[in-house]
């Protein structure tokens, strides 16, 4: 990506009351998976605040503020992506010279966000597809583990991934209707 001079929408005003001291932060979140991610910012009280929902490949410019944590999630089941190997996007100003003749002054640029699959053990990938097919395929999908002739504590960690898939479900679901 080439570099981008950052725009902000103030024209030269300053931040005021709560917003005064932090820094504002320019980014593109680009989701480089084949699935539709929530994008969340954790602001205060360490509170998800949903922000929007991007599309396989698609791209978003944001600005936002140094103090603003981010996190992104399947759009279907909650499951965490990553950025650079992390869970969670922690903003950072990148500012670079305006020009060579004058590298004292420096101007603010959108830095490209890459929102990545995290990295899986092949059991753990397993699990996820065995619990995605059946929320997907089932309308009894705790019936049809308990029926598995597989170690119990496989079938706890796919009942376990069941109950966090359903309970993402839900919790988005008011999320995205606000």
């Amino acid at each position: 990506m080439a570099l981008q001079i950052a725009q902000n929408n103030r024209d030269g005003q300053q931040l005021v009351g709560a917003d005064q001291g932090k820094v504002e932060v320019y980014v593109l979140f680009a989701n480089t998976t084949y699935r539709t991610l929530d994008l969340y910012w954790v602001c205060e009280r360490d509170r998800e605040n949903m922000y929007l929902t991007l599309k396989p490949f698609e791209e978003v410019r944001v600005n936002t503020f140094t103090t603003h944590s981010w996190l992104f999630r399947d759009y279907y089941t909650g499951e965490r992506m990553h950025v650079r190997s992390q869970r969670i996007f922690q903003p950072i100003r990148v500012r670079v010279p305006k020009n060579q003749q004058s590298p004292d002054q420096l101007v603010d640029v959108r830095s490209e966000v890459l929102i990545h699959f995290p990295m899986r053990s092949l059991r753990e990938n397993c699990l996820w597809l065995v619990a995605r097919w059946l929320i997907r395929t089932s309308n009894a999908p705790r019936r049809i583990i308990h029926g598995y002739h597989i170690p119990s504590t496989l079938k706890q960690q796919l009942l376990s991934l069941l109950t966090c898939i359903e309970s993402y479900s839900r919790v988005a679901g008011t999320r995205r209707r606000r």
